[in-house]
């Protein structure tokens, strides 16, 4: 029971006790006082009833007597009027045994009130004559004592609800604070961190309350500093001092992970390379280098498209740019504008007489292509703007026959979703025991043949002929179908990406067929990668926070790769991350990866929310996620994908 009903039901206790025995001397008083006026009542007219009977001059006349009697008596005040003689017989004699109808019967039971009886002699002369006894009739003290305990009951009860009323309000007051201080107490266990601005008046309290405050400052302290922490340590281990690009090892480590089969887009791969920088370096200073390099790394992002891109600084003289999805025309323009303005930027340096120029190229690249093939073919392209001339752009197209094979995939994907040609794969997250932890599913499609192909064969085709979305939502379904047929002991987890979170109708829809699925909505898991999540705050954070309030578990994918405010998880709180990939390549050797990624397990673990490593291929990369707190591992040291239904 809370303090504030234990205080409540303690006063309005002691207020019930107050009241009741004020009640009870009250009507003792009242009881008493009635009693003393009935004997008062009866000898006051047994004496003056007995005196009129004296003053009769014949005594033996019975008659008058009775009708000096009966007036008396009928007044209605009396129970019991008694005329003897001498010898106590009974001359007359009247009697009213009725009770007041306006009382009811168990309180005049309940409420015993004596009604003595008086007595006075008659007298003729000096000879007494006979014995008058009166009993006065307790209908009408009943009848007082009634009205007063009614009287008393309204009163008493008018008194404890307005007394009850304020107690209430004063104690809801007072224990105002204590409420505010239980939801802190929540919002900590939520990881969240409520002050209370307005200090109680209650010194006790006011004491409360700021010890309170102090204490969730501290945690807030805490939270923020492993925050900045983990986003310092990042900064120096992947980002390049005079642009703030990623620095080679960032690319090399991101790189592969934009171009793998299983999630990646195709898209645009660019490289700017500066000619004569020493000598810009030597004549001008090396402030007025690292400033061209700075503004050609701002024109970069200012001029391509930023989304999921991906921008490093691979040496002191080259800047690449990765850009999924990106179309040959907008990035051809973007490096345009950048070969474009290098004058203008040379020249509001106060550096016009130089040498310094850029050679520029662009070309096509797949999920499941090389690194170093790619940088091979954009440094043969890079000679060949050379061969062109000063600030020139190369496109090494290889789209000549494209919209043919577009054409002709978009086909082959009808024909798979009718036929009914895709197929569900799954890979299982382990604990540290060993134990299944949940299962993320992977999209798999057999061709013609029957044989099965990874996401890397098809998904470049379903990416760039627009069915994104249609496979999505054909995964879902997929899962769904699955649930139905088989007793899943572990959560499945889907990633959903940008053409799904982002479509007009596929999130309402999603929660429309998880709305009434009460029984799968525990064996669920969505992921969403976490670029997604930093480009689209807004939508996507309430696309989370509606699947969060259906109870369904939220991930995010390849967490930690990008630059960026970690305090986004504080207001997401999804239940685990999935850590990127290209930590696990360097997590064996590489202190700046180790320090990184523990404070990103440090950070998470702060707001109780679990860490999966990926891709892990051996022991020794397991282990070392280990020493850095990570106790969630997937990859193929614990087996391939497999089919979902075995």
């Amino acid at each position: 029971m809370s303090l504030n009903k234990q205080m409540m039901i303690f006063i309005a206790s002691l207020l019930l006790v107050l009241l009741l025995g004020t009640f009870v001397l009250n009507l003792n008083n009242t009881r008493h006082f009635l009693q003393d006026q009935l004997s008062s009542h009866a000898q006051d007219t047994a004496t003056s009833l007995g005196l009129s009977l004296s003053t009769n001059a014949d005594p033996n006349d019975l008659s008058t007597m009775e009708t000096m009697i009966n007036a008396v008596f009928d007044r209605g005040y009396y129970s019991d009027i008694t005329l003897t003689d001498l010898d106590n017989n009974i001359l007359y004699q009247r009697t009213n045994p009725k009770e007041m109808e306006a009382v009811p019967s168990w309180f005049i039971h309940a409420i015993d009130l004596q009604t003595p009886t008086a007595e006075a002699v008659v007298q003729s002369g000096w000879m007494p004559t006979g014995t008058l006894s009166v009993t006065s009739h307790a209908g009408y003290a009943y009848i007082e004592l009634w009205k007063a305990v009614l009287n008393l009951s309204m009163w008493f009860g008018l008194a404890a609800f307005i007394a009850i009323t304020i107690i209430i309000a004063t104690l809801r007051w007072m224990l105002k604070p204590l409420k505010a201080m239980e939801k802190q107490a929540e919002a900590i266990v939520r990881k969240e961190y409520l002050l209370q601005e307005s200090l109680p008046t209650t010194t006790e309290f006011k004491q409360v309350v700021s010890a309170m405050n102090a204490m969730v400052k501290k945690m807030k302290t805490v939270f923020e500093r492993d925050a900045k922490t983990a986003e310092k340590l990042q900064k120096m281990a992947y980002q390049d001092s005079v642009t703030g690009l990623s620095n080679r090892r960032h690319f090399e480590m991101l790189v592969d992970t934009l171009l793998d089969p299983e999630e990646a887009s195709p898209g645009m791969i660019s490289l700017i390379r500066i000619h004569d920088l020493k000598a810009l370096n030597d004549r001008y200073g090396y402030l007025i280098g690292d400033q061209l390099m700075k503004s050609l790394a701002s024109k970069m992002l200012k001029h391509l498209p930023t989304q999921s891109a991906l921008f490093a600084r691979l040496n002191g003289t080259e800047l690449v740019a990765l850009t999924p999805g990106a179309e040959a025309a907008a990035v051809q323009n973007g490096l345009q504008e950048i070969a474009n303005s290098l004058p203008d930027l040379l020249s509001k340096l106060n550096a016009p007489e130089t040498t310094t120029s850029v050679s520029i190229a662009f070309k096509n690249y797949l999920p499941g292509d090389r690194r170093a093939s790619l940088l091979a073919a954009l440094d043969y392209a890079i000679q060949q703007a050379d061969d062109q001339g000063q600030n020139h752009v190369f496109y090494a197209s290889n789209e000549s026959n494209q919209e043919q094979q577009l054409a002709t995939w978009k086909q082959r994907i009808e024909a798979a979703l009718q036929e009914q040609r895709f197929t569900l794969f799954q890979q299982s997250t382990h604990s540290l025991d060993g134990k299944i932890h949940d299962k993320e599913v992977f999209i798999r499609l057999r061709d013609e043949e029957g044989n099965v192909h990874s996401a890397g064969y098809f998904m470049p085709a379903v990416d760039q002929t627009g069915f994104m979305p249609k496979i999505e939502k054909h995964v879902v379904q997929l899962v769904f179908d699955h649930l139905k047929r088989h007793t899943e002991k572990h959560r499945l987890a889907i990633n959903l990406t940008r053409s799904f979170v982002l479509h007009d109708t596929l999130p309402n829809w999603l929660e429309q067929i998880l709305k009434p699925s009460y029984d799968y909505r525990s064996k669920l898991a969505f992921e969403l990668n976490e670029q997604l999540i930093l480009e689209q705050e807004t939508q996507v954070h309430e696309f989370i926070q509606s699947l969060q309030s259906l109870g369904i578990t939220i991930g995010i994918d390849h967490f930690g790769s990008r630059f960026t405010n970690m305090r986004y998880l504080q207001s997401l709180k999804p239940d685990y991350v999935k850590l990127d990939a290209a930590f696990t390549k360097a997590i064996e050797s590489d202190e700046q990866t180790q320090s990184y990624v523990s404070s990103l397990c440090e950070m998470a673990e702060s707001l109780d929310i679990k860490v999966i490593a990926m891709a892990i291929e051996n022991e020794t990369q397991r282990d070392a996620f280990i020493e850095l707190g990570v106790n969630l591992f997937q990859g193929y040291y614990f087996g391939a994908p497999k089919p979902l239904d075995d």
